[in-house]
């Protein structure tokens, strides 16, 4: 494909690419006035075409990270960009409301945001007239072959960092993405591929090989709030868990294919299981998607467990066996209440998630068979011995028996976990110094 074909065809579906943001940016509003805490999103729809009513500081550094734990993955590097450069604004756009919520709510530093325009050349153009940055850092698998030009062509120079590319995602792009991909990527000043393997697929997509650096992952230089651990034995005494055994199941999802089935409903089954073995065990339920927390209510429900939902202030019981953890930024709290760690997106076929932050806190991290879209990620755990993986409900349910009766397996397991993760940080510190000579 060639960027004349791209353009064609990516204005062929300019309508349905307008209703799906319209359709989003309705559903937040839908949700805010459910919760009206959740902070606006300004402009959120009309910002997508390049057009956006706030006065935008110009001359700064402009960071894309699409959703959720693309946003919180460079919270580390918004702090050192404002603790060097501190008269420089950061821009953060976001191509997710979920995103954007996590920026606008939990940023460490002050940012300037909004939703990212859609990769049509008036947009993005409109866009980059507003903000005039010195430097552009895209994150992850962020290829916008029309930004990427309009940068190049005001010479303005642009990253692509904690750069992956999982094995579906390079093939299609090696099928699909041709001589269009390849002026892309060789428009940016370095493309920093978080393992080998990822510098070997943009390599085999044609590009030029000095631009490539394995850098590493910026989610392994992992923030841990100060008062964390605190907070969370605070939290378990208040609700006289210090005894029980607590695990926690996060970012769990509803079943990609099959809307009756749902990963919620699996682990709720590996838990009745527990309780049969361990009657007082408590399960934190973290569902990904804030959208779904009623439906993961109505699941528990139907089990016949006894829940408290975290929302509605809900006390926790001695006869609480599942807490739903149905809130946003708190998932680091209930890592460190809990005694062994489920990583959702893996027990149906999502293809997982950040196993990371567990093994920051020392705790035995657990995964379903499903782990494609963090291959490389799982496999560095899996050699270090520091990853559980579990292929069914039955399985699940074995595991945590086994580890409810040995405190000194848990503390091995979290021990692995915690050095396999600390041999791969440093990575902001590399990035730092290749950012430093891009910004005038």
């Amino acid at each position: 494909m060639n960027l004349f074909t791209y353009r064609f065809l990516t204005t062929l579906a300019l309508p349905l690419i307008a209703y799906s943001g319209w359709k989003r940016c309705r559903k937040h509003l839908l949700e805010q006035a459910k919760h009206p805490e959740l902070p606006d999103i300004v402009d959120c729809f009309r910002s997508r075409f390049g057009f956006n009513r706030q006065k935008m500081q110009t001359g700064g550094i402009w960071i894309h990270a699409v959703s959720v734990g693309e946003t919180r993955s460079i919270f580390p590097l918004l702090s050192r960009l404002k603790q060097d450069h501190p008269n420089r604004p950061l821009t953060l756009t976001s191509g997710s409301t979920q995103g954007a919520l996590q920026a606008l709510q939990f940023s460490p530093v002050q940012i300037q945001h909004q939703m990212i325009p859609y990769d049509y050349a008036f947009a993005v153009n409109r866009f980059l007239d507003q903000l005039q940055p010195q430097l552009v850092i895209m994150v992850e698998t962020e290829i916008w072959p029309n930004l990427y030009q309009a940068c190049s062509e005001r010479k303005i120079p642009i990253m692509l960092i904690n750069a992956r590319l999982k094995e579906q995602s390079f093939l299609a792009y090696k099928k699909w993405g041709g001589k269009m991909l390849s002026n892309a990527l060789n428009q940016t000043q370095l493309i920093a591929a978080q393992f080998p393997i990822d510098a070997q697929h943009f390599e085999s997509l044609g590009v030029n090989s000095q631009k490539i650096k394995v850098l590493g992952s910026l989610k392994f230089d992992l923030n841990i709030p100060p008062g964390l651990v605190k907070d969370s034995e605070r939290w378990k005494s208040e609700n006289q868990l210090d005894h029980r055994f607590i695990w926690v199941a996060a970012s769990t999802h509803a079943h990609p294919q099959n809307l009756q089935d749902s990963e919620e409903q699996r682990l709720l089954q590996a838990h009745q299981q527990l309780l049969a073995n361990r009657p007082d065990a408590l399960l934190i339920l973290a569902p990904r998607h804030p959208e779904r927390f009623d439906e993961v209510a109505a699941q528990i429900k139907a089990s016949g467990l006894n829940f408290a939902r975290r929302s509605l202030s809900q006390d926790i019981t001695a006869n609480t066996q599942v807490y739903l953890a149905d809130s946003v930024g708190e998932l680091m709290l209930w890592f460190s209440a809990g005694d062994v760690a489920f990583i959702g997106g893996s027990l149906v076929p999502f293809g997982g998630h950040n196993i990371l932050e567990p093994a920051a806190l020392k705790k035995p991290v657990l995964s379903g068979p499903h782990f494609a879209n963090l291959q490389a990620l799982y496999d560095s755990f899996m050699d270090d011995e520091a990853l559980t993986i579990v292929n069914d409900t039955t399985a699940l349910g074995r595991v945590l028996i086994k580890l409810t009766h040995s405190s000194d397996s848990r503390q091995a397991l979290g021990e692995l976990a915690y050095q396999s993760f600390s041999r791969q940080s440093g990575t902001l510190d590399l990035l730092m110094q290749e950012i430093q000579p891009l910004i005038k």
